[in-house]
């Protein structure tokens, strides 16, 4: 059936306050695990997660990674991570064996490097991962978690909506995968694991040149403005 006159015009404006409304992402989790290895290796559940996770992140363009090498050592907050990237932590004891880039290993226990010397630790705190420029998706090694200490890892990040996700720990330390995807992009995302386990991160993954595939709530409003602008004039097209 063809629409004419008012019938056309209401049925437009619809489909305009349809596209308005339709802001929410939706999350991907992608998680491996290897509990109790050593801190040589291999990790291959965490490396089956961390190809998934590369997969589903290079949907949304180019997919850069901090492994915290070129850093200096020691606890300091804000941390300039990379271009766009300043990550800051906190940490109820901050020296490096508990918090701050690492250099070294101590024990599959405690949090190690797993692809290069240095390392982000920050037990009984948190790290807040901000980006100048939007990501769809986030993924990192954790090491050294165990269930003694920790009950779960948490990643707080925003989209349209506020995310939570929980991931639960190795029972004997060793390594894991943590990551995910969302629809919707975001610009900050927060590790927390308030625990007086000593445990780190390592080879920190993002887009860095992310293409959302859900457009943004301002160039929502914007769409929204320059529709109903015209439909403005062509209901009055319509009226003459």
């Amino acid at each position: 059936m063809k629409l004419t006159g008012p019938s056309r015009f209401c049925a437009l404006a619809a489909l305009a306050l349809f596209v308005v409304s339709a802001q929410a992402g939706t999350v991907t989790t992608y998680a491996g695990a290897d509990d109790g290895a050593s801190t040589a290796g291999p990790f291959p559940g965490s490396a089956a997660a961390q190809a998934s996770f590369f997969a589903g992140a290079s949907a949304y363009g180019g997919v850069s990674t901090i492994t915290f090498d070129s850093l200096p050592t020691g606890y300091y907050t804000p941390i300039a991570a990379a271009p766009g990237v300043t990550v800051f932590i906190s940490s109820s004891a901050p020296s490096c064996y508990f918090g701050g880039i690492c250099n070294g290993s101590y024990g599959n226990l405690y949090g190690f490097a797993v692809s290069s010397p240095n390392w982000l630790g920050f037990p009984d705190g948190s790290a807040s991962f901000d980006f100048a420029s939007p990501t769809n998706s986030f993924g990192f090694y954790a090491t050294g978690l165990q269930t003694y200490f920790t009950s779960a890892v948490t990643l707080i990040f925003v989209d349209g909506t506020s995310e939570t996700e929980n991931f639960l720990p190795n029972v004997n330390g060793g390594a894991q995968y943590i990551g995910v995807t969302d629809t919707s992009s975001f610009s900050s995302i927060t590790i927390t694991n308030i625990s007086d386990d000593a445990w780190g991160i390592d080879d920190v993954s993002y887009n860095s040149q992310s293409v959302s595939s859900t457009p943004e709530p301002s160039s929502l409003v914007l769409l929204g403005t320059g529709l109903v602008g015209a439909l403005g004039a062509v209901r009055r097209r319509f009226s003459k």
